[in-house]
């Protein structure tokens, strides 16, 4: 009976896991083809940004999260969220000087949309955890 319940609970849990990366793969997709009706939407290059942060691909993160920067900058929140987003980037890496500068330009915006003065706050005191601190 324990043994059916196991094998069943990981069924399941492979499902959700299929279902999840489906769907990830699937919200890329839609930001990559709305970028090509609008390339300068920084909603769209800050969400992908945030996809691949969380894939662990910080290069082509980093490069996202600085075209956000470079376009529409609407909604105006994004403008704030990509400089703590980059920051996070370089604490991760191990550039914490760079890290600083980009919070410190978070800071500069004055925008405290969902927190992120808060949190910019705690990165320039705490910093986000290195990608060796993370296995």
């Amino acid at each position: 009976m324990k043994i059916t319940i196991f094998r069943i609970a990981c069924v399941l849990l492979s499902i959700v896991a299929i279902a999840f990366a489906q769907t990830a793969t699937d919200i890329q997709a839609k930001y990559e083809a709305d970028l090509a009706a609008n390339p300068r939407s920084s909603v769209t290059r800050f969400r992908l940004g945030e996809i691949y942060f969380e894939q662990r691909n910080f290069q082509l993160a980093a490069n996202t999260f600085r075209q956000a920067l470079n376009g529409d900058l609407q909604p105006k929140w994004v403008e704030v969220w990509s400089h703590i987003k980059l920051g996070n980037i370089f604490d991760a890496t191990d550039q914490r000087q760079r890290a600083i500068n980009e919070y410190m330009q978070a800071q500069w915006t004055k925008d405290n949309t969902r927190g992120a003065q808060d949190d910019v706050a705690m990165y320039l005191e705490f910093p986000y955890p290195r990608v060796t601190e993370w296995d």
